[in-house]
């Protein structure tokens, strides 16, 4: 769901940077059946173009607050963009100049939509080997703090008993997860490497249960206390892991397919590229085509 809060807040930017400069329909051309959202003066918004400024995987997602808030947005740039036609700012070679790039913009959207999104799936055959090969999940909790002295103060507290949740609560410097008495979520080994090599070694050795003396990492000193392990290729899939995987594939798909769209049509056109005295450009040397 945070990925479709970014994603409207990434439209409305297309809307306010568009909208100016392109004429909504007037009730006389909406298409039979469509759902009036809002009207300017007489010039309509649908619920259906309303859609399209959003790719197609979240269009069906669009409602509630954040639809209202895309609508509010239309009426606001709608109003501006009437009151610049009156003043003539929609015309002039700046303006065309503008509306070429936001058209260009606009088809190469629908084409990566067309040739890269909708095509670029993994299937689930994939989706099960990859949860198969998928290492341990590991669910940790740490105190993170600056100095060796510190976290061996603390440690030493751990050992007389002191409860690691409220340690964590209150002198972790790692205030997001401090504020959930240390609470990392779920991760792989491999995951946790990429955080600290030293911090995944660490969590790798412990039981459940079990914390760790003071380890150092790139970030400072940390304990580390493991509170769970799910084993790979686990059934049923109690974390969502397969959901994760199948968008990190999708991704991985969509990246090369993208790649392998760019350098087929490189390679079928001719490009040219220039260096204007003064504007400290450098050639690429694949974007010089054939």
């Amino acid at each position: 769901m945070n990925r479709l809060y970014t994603l409207i807040g990434a439209a409305l930017l297309i809307i306010i940077s568009c909208g100016s400069n392109q004429k909504t329909e007037s009730t006389s051309n909406i298409p039979a059946g469509s759902t009036v959202l809002a009207k300017v003066n007489g010039e309509v918004l649908t619920y259906e173009d309303l859609k399209l400024q959003f790719s197609a995987e979240y269009r069906d997602q669009l409602r509630g607050k954040d639809l209202q808030n895309a609508i509010d947005t239309w009426i606001n740039t709608e109003l501006l963009a009437q009151q610049g036609r009156k003043l003539g700012l929609d015309k002039g070679p700046e303006m065309a100049a503008i509306m070429r790039f936001r058209e260009n913009d606009a088809i190469a959207g629908r084409v990566i939509e067309s040739e890269v999104t909708i095509k670029a799936v993994a299937s689930q055959a994939e989706i099960d080997s990859a949860y198969k090969a998928e290492g341990d999940r590991l669910r940790a909790s740490h105190i993170m703090v600056g100095t060796e002295p510190e976290a061996q103060a603390i440690y030493n507290r751990l050992k007389k008993g002191d409860d690691f949740t409220k340690l964590a609560q209150d002198y972790s410097l790692d205030k997001q997860t401090g504020a959930q008495g240390g609470d990392m979520g779920y991760f792989t080994i491999s995951q946790a490497a990429q955080f600290d090599s030293n911090f995944a070694e660490a969590a790798s050795k412990l039981k459940v249960g079990d914390y760790s003396q003071p380890v150092k990492s790139r970030y400072g000193y940390h304990i580390v206390m493991l509170t769970d392990i799910v084993k790979a290729g686990s059934s049923p899939d109690s974390l969502g892991i397969k959901s994760q995987i199948s968008e990190e594939l999708k991704k991985a798909k969509q990246n090369q397919a993208f790649a392998g769209l760019i350098d087929s049509l490189k390679l079928a056109a001719k490009i040219e590229k220039f260096t204007p005295p003064g504007l400290d450009l450098e050639m690429a040397p694949d974007m010089e085509g054939k």
